[in-house]
């Protein structure tokens, strides 16, 4: 047949129903060759541009993520020696050392709770891992609640002030952040208020529940029984202000300021538990003019 037939007549092409058969839905219709061709080359070239997400590399927060995840695993498996080497290097895990394996190991802990009992800390200061673990722990004993009107108080200075709440740390020092696993679900997710910490002097930090934690996939705890820290006694301001009743807003602030000089204003009138300076962004040089803060009393 001659190119017309072959074209359903008329030069109309039968793709998706052809120009004079019965129509079918959903079908695309063309008036000439020419334009089938364009709208095949138009289709492939949209297809080429279309970026694929197999080639797309992983962050450097995952890479970090995934790396810490191998080194602490790497951490449960036998070990003759202590310390760590090679790949494992600032890990603390193995043998029977202060921060190995040995009474109070992490490998005797639930695999499946791993996830809900370690924080990640960021920005963390040139420490090592003896440093930064005997910080974090001192900070927990000076800081966590024994109400003697407190059932569990004796549970607690037990678990947290006369042993050791921490089981390891892992820094990565390229990229100045840690990971810390302690005893507890319950203990961990007190931590979390340690968030804004200044570390030995040498800088605050971040700290918070790592990318692989699923709070549906964590044993449920009884908040009732969970030990409290008074972050006041370590000096903490909290970056986040919490919705409630004690949050108080404050505007009209020259935009100049900055966060230590509006914390010296609204240190004048009690010790500050939580603040938050608005700026456009977090490296902004001025502010917004306003603020969020909370009273610890």
């Amino acid at each position: 047949r001659d190119d017309h037939d072959r074209r359903g007549g008329g030069g109309r092409s039968r793709r998706g129903g052809g120009g004079r058969g019965p129509p079918h839905s959903g079908g695309i219709y063309f008036h000439s060759y020419e334009e089938e061709r364009a709208w095949l080359d138009d289709r492939a070239r949209k297809r080429r541009s279309r970026g694929g997400r197999f080639d797309i590399e992983p962050t450097p927060e995952q890479l970090a993520e995934d790396e810490a995840r191998a080194a602490l695993e790497q951490s449960h498996l036998p070990r003759t020696a202590t310390g760590a080497t090679g790949a494992n290097v600032g890990l603390n895990a193995g043998g029977a050392g202060r921060y190995g394996s040995g009474g109070g190991s992490s490998s005797t802990q639930p695999q499946q709770t791993r996830h809900a009992r370690r924080l990640y800390v960021g920005n963390v200061p040139d420490l090592s891992e003896e440093e930064v673990h005997d910080f974090f722990r001192d900070a927990i004993r000076r800081s966590i609640v024994l109400d003697s009107s407190n059932p569990n108080a004796a549970s607690h200075r037990a678990q947290y002030v006369d042993s050791d709440p921490i089981i390891s740390v892992y820094i990565n020092r390229e990229r100045r952040f840690a990971f810390l696993e302690f005893r507890t679900m319950e203990v961990t997710t007190a931590c979390l208020a340690l968030d804004g910490i200044d570390v030995s002097g040498r800088g605050k930090v971040k700290v918070k529940r790592p990318n692989d934690y699923n709070a549906a996939m964590a044993p449920a705890t009884n908040p009732g029984t969970a030990p409290r820290l008074d972050t006041a006694a370590l000096g903490i301001v909290s970056p986040t202000v919490p919705d409630g009743p004690n949050k108080i807003f404050i505007g009209g602030l020259p935009y100049h300021l900055t966060e230590a000089q509006v914390l010296e204003l609204l240190g004048a009138f009690g010790t500050v538990r939580a603040f938050h300076l608005v700026k456009q962004d977090a490296n902004a040089a001025t502010s917004k003019g306003y603020c969020f803060v909370e009273y610890s009393d």
